[in-house]
């Protein structure tokens, strides 16, 4: 089933997608399963922190996990596991984190989230909320309580087409699918992101890529910004493809790391709409 784009506003705001529900509460939409970005203001002259992640969403159970990001800090890129509840009216998510790992043991991270979701464009929904993290003995991540805005973020998935332009300009077809984690992640490496795989065609009479080279994908979701890879998640591999949803719709990239006389190696880059 196609799904609408996500629209990525630059604004303070965090996100939340589609799997399992609460119940819904009046004048909005329920919290759901899927990608969240938490954005909380810069204090002091100090750079903005953002948490971006996933969560799931089993009845009024809550679970996920988190990545740090604030450039200025070294907890920078630093994941951690959440749980938490949805209360019984659906008006409130609160979620606490397990000690931090490593080097920032000991530091534990407490958030909010108002709900309902309310509407913000007809892709995306927003709520507010609060962060805070408590320090702990190793490196200091600490966080005073403070306000933070959310964006609920559709999924990637679903058919999209367009044309990309590149060493050729050819019409192109992708086909998406993401995988929320139902667990908590269990290596830092996966904390944080979503699992999405698909397939790219390009469509073109001479440059007609399903022919030329294998078109299967897999790669994540974080935050605001897709990575897909053909084969290996590295620069290593035939085909990469990548968006992040700065535009409405998405503007996508492909490269060709190993290409054809007809479908040559390079950058391809277009405006592809879901079907």
């Amino acid at each position: 089933m196609n799904t609408a784009l996500r629209s990525l506003l630059l604004l303070p705001l965090a996100a939340l997608i589609a799997c399992g529900s609460s119940a819904p509460a009046v004048g909005g939409t329920a919290a759901t399963s899927g990608d969240y970005v938490l954005n909380v203001a810069p204090v002091s002259g100090s750079a903005a922190t953002s948490f971006s992640g996933n969560l799931y969403i089993a009845g009024t159970s809550v679970s996920g996990s988190f990545l740090y990001n604030n450039a200025n800090s070294s907890c920078n890129g630093q994941s951690f596991p959440v749980t938490g509840t949805i209360n019984s009216t659906g008006t409130l998510m609160s979620l606490s984190s397990s000690a931090f790992t490593g080097s920032l043991s000991g530091n534990t991270a407490t958030l909010t989230l108002q709900l309902p979701l309310i509407a913000y464009t007809n892709s995306t929904y927003n709520t507010t909320g609060t962060a805070q993290i408590a320090a702990g003995t190793g490196t200091n991540c600490a966080l005073a309580s403070s306000t933070l805005t959310a964006q609920y973020l559709q999924p990637y998935s679903g058919s999209y087409a367009g044309t990309l332009t590149g060493p050729v300009t050819v019409s192109a077809t992708i086909i998406l699918g993401e995988s929320i984690p139902q667990a908590l992640a269990t290596s830092t490496s996966a904390a944080g992101l979503i699992p999405a795989y698909g397939t790219l065609s390009f469509n073109g009479a001479a440059c007609n890529f399903s022919q030329t080279l294998t078109n299967s994908l897999a790669g994540q979701i974080s935050g605001y910004t897709l990575d897909l890879y053909q084969g290996t998640s590295s620069l290593t591999s035939p085909v990469i493809v990548s968006a992040s949803e700065t535009t409405s719709p998405i503007t996508f990239n492909v490269l060709i790391v190993s290409g054809t006389t007809a479908c040559p190696a390079g950058s391809y880059s277009g405006t592809i709409t879901p079907q």
